[in-house]
């Protein structure tokens, strides 16, 4: 199987010892400074650009074609010069190179370690499988990502340069395409010959002389900088109380086996392991929902067993302490009384530590990435499939202030709302499905919700 990277890569090897290499450095830099025409960046913002840009750029380069009346192309006179020396497969995938446009593309499909099927947002047309093995294992259902399709023969596979977004970045990008379509489609004929063959001119053939590849980038870099400069967002957890991570150590004055005693006894605690001295605090019962009027626009975080207890926090003997971990002030300051009352001499003074979300966010992302972390067990996915199972019936009658405060089903019955309830579906599968892959688990099945709401999954 031929690998599209490897035949770059000859003619990339080539290209930077003949005099076609000053001429895609030239590229790369007008390249960069279109796609950051309004962005403010300093040497080393571009130069971290055009490295991040650096496989887009190489792309579009392959395609341009310099010289009177366009006669002259990288892979063009690669052929001439070095053809003899490939095998048919590999000149098929150089003029595919070529011939290519990049489209916006959203992800319909992934058959993980295999292929993806993609359907064009831009040219349109029937949904296409492309093949793709590293890909498939990292891209999710209605991904949205700015990349070419290559056509070689018998397969399709992508291209090494992929720029995701998220879907209003995709949105706006489409509009900005079309938008220049319409201003070409609209030039007043002349006399020229120019003017009359523009005139003729199909959309698909408008959109494939236009700068598609710098639009994209451009609006894939607005992107980024928009979701960076977002505010974070407010989380809340089951209770609707502001997550703050808090820790409330007592020190142990009493006997450990008496203090453990204690706790078995409290019946909102319950053991996580026999012999462990560990604690799960847990009670029964659905989240709070939102004060009326509220838009909760936030990341709840829960954990529900498949009974329907909802988990408040943890408690632990070790070091000489009893340690209450939770997620807000409010049920440190419940757990810490009801600890103190129990244990009441067993224990000394409570000492609280808090530490805000986003900063446990933005450490954890500086470590570096660990695959060795345990999946979770298939009783433990079988019950967060329950609870989300319960959630999103819960949530089909629930007023949205996405939908201006109708519920789902009331938006999916109409002509109007149908785009959005399948917009919020899509969104919902797509959060899924990441978080499966994210906690190395088997993905949670949104199929039903699509049933449920009487809307054909689109293919």
């Amino acid at each position: 199987m031929i690998r599209y990277s490897d035949a770059i890569e000859k003619v990339v090897v080539w290209l930077t010892r003949t005099d076609w290499a000053p001429r895609l450095s030239r590229f790369s830099a007008h390249f960069v400074s279109s796609v950051a025409i309004d962005v403010d960046l300093d040497g080393d913002q571009q130069r971290e650009l055009a490295g991040k840009l650096y496989p887009t750029i190489l792309e579009d380069f392959l395609t341009v074609r310099f010289g009177r009346r366009g006669r002259l192309n990288v892979i063009d006179d690669y052929l001439r010069r070095e053809g003899r020396r490939e095998s048919a497969s590999y000149r098929r995938y150089l003029r595919a190179a070529r011939d290519s446009t990049p489209s916006l593309y959203e992800v319909v499909d992934v058959d993980s370690g295999r292929s993806v099927t993609v359907r064009d947002l831009l040219f349109g047309g029937e949904p296409v499988t492309v093949l793709e093995h590293r890909g498939s294992q990292a891209l999710a259902p209605w991904d949205r990502m700015a990349v070419r399709v290559l056509d070689a023969g018998e397969e399709r596979r992508f291209a090494g340069a992929m720029l995701l977004m998220r879907h209003e970045g995709a949105i706006r990008a489409l509009n900005a395409i079309e938008a220049k379509v319409k201003r070409v489609s609209r030039k007043p004929r002349g006399r020229s010959r120019r003017r009359r063959a523009a005139s003729r001119m199909t959309r698909d053939a408008i959109i494939r002389s236009l700068p598609c590849a710098r639009i994209l980038a451009r609006h894939w870099l607005l992107d980024i900088l928009e979701a960076a400069r977002a505010p974070s967002p407010e989380l809340r957890n089951s209770n609707d109380e502001a997550v703050v991570f808090c820790k409330v150590r007592f020190p142990i004055l009493g006997d450990e086996a008496r203090i453990s005693a204690v706790l078995d006894g409290i019946s909102s605690f319950e053991r996580t392991e026999a012999g462990k001295a560990r604690w799960t605090w847990r009670v029964n019962g659905f989240p709070t929902p939102p004060p009326a009027g509220r838009k909760r626009r936030n990341a709840v975080m829960l954990s529900v067993s498949g009974d329907g207890w909802v988990k408040l926090g943890g408690v632990e003997i070790g070091d000489g302490e009893v340690t209450l971990t939770v997620n807000s002030m409010e049920r440190a300051k419940r757990g810490r009384v009801l600890l103190s009352s129990r244990l009441k001499h067993l224990v000394g003074r409570a000492v609280t530590s808090s530490r805000d979300p986003h900063q446990v966010t933005k450490s954890s992302a500086e470590k570096p990435a660990q695959n060795d972390i345990e999946p979770p067990t298939e009783e433990a996915v079988r019950a967060m499939h329950e609870f989300l199972d319960r959630h999103y019936r819960r949530t089909l009658d629930d007023p949205l202030p996405v939908l201006g405060g109708r519920t789902l089903r009331q938006a999916a019955a109409t002509a109007e709302g149908r785009g959005e309830a399948i917009d919020w579906i899509k969104s919902v599968e797509n959060t899924e499905y990441r978080r499966g892959l994210k906690q190395r688990r088997r993905v949670y099945d949104c199929g039903w919700i699509w049933e449920e709401l009487g809307i054909e999954r689109p293919r």
